[in-house]
């Protein structure tokens, strides 16, 4: 009977030091579009260059990204930040974000042009956050390919 106690005690211990670490990983953040602005370009870096610790903290636990090749939830952003670990990818630089906030939701919007090879389609994108204690923390995501 005394194991169970104990358990449960330490278990509310170790929640502050996880929710702390986790406000360390992400920075001093506002609810504002340059602090929301500044959480989409560590989230480029760290799917990009394999962080994933930035990601466990940014992408809340029901994260879904939806696009033409599927859903994807926050254990396959996860799984591919850590595979980009060993290859790492350049970032691209990507002109034209938009970032807007509404109480505690912010908003990414981007209009990416189709690459110049065609390869890419060209495609509308949207990020949804929403800010709680303290921190953006990513929601759902869509990429939408559209005709030119």
């Amino acid at each position: 009977m005394m194991k169970p106690a104990l358990v449960l005690l330490l278990s509310c211990f170790a929640l502050p030091l996880v929710a702390q670490d986790c406000r360390a990983i992400l920075g001093p953040q506002s609810p504002d579009a340059a602090s929301l602005q500044q959480v989409e370009d560590r989230w480029n870096d760290a799917f990009m260059h394999g962080k994933p610790e930035y990601l466990e903290c940014l992408l809340s636990p029901q994260y879904v990204s939806i696009s033409p090749k599927g859903a994807h939830d926050r254990n396959w952003e996860l799984e591919h930040a850590r595979a980009n670990k060993s290859h790492p990818q350049p970032i691209p630089e990507i002109h034209g974000m938009t970032f807007e906030v509404f109480g505690n939701t912010g908003v990414m919007r981007l209009f990416k042009p189709a690459s110049e090879d065609g390869s890419q389609p060209a495609q509308y994108m949207a990020d949804i956050f929403a800010f709680q204690d303290g921190a953006w923390h990513a929601v759902y995501s869509q990429h939408t390919p559209v005709q030119q």
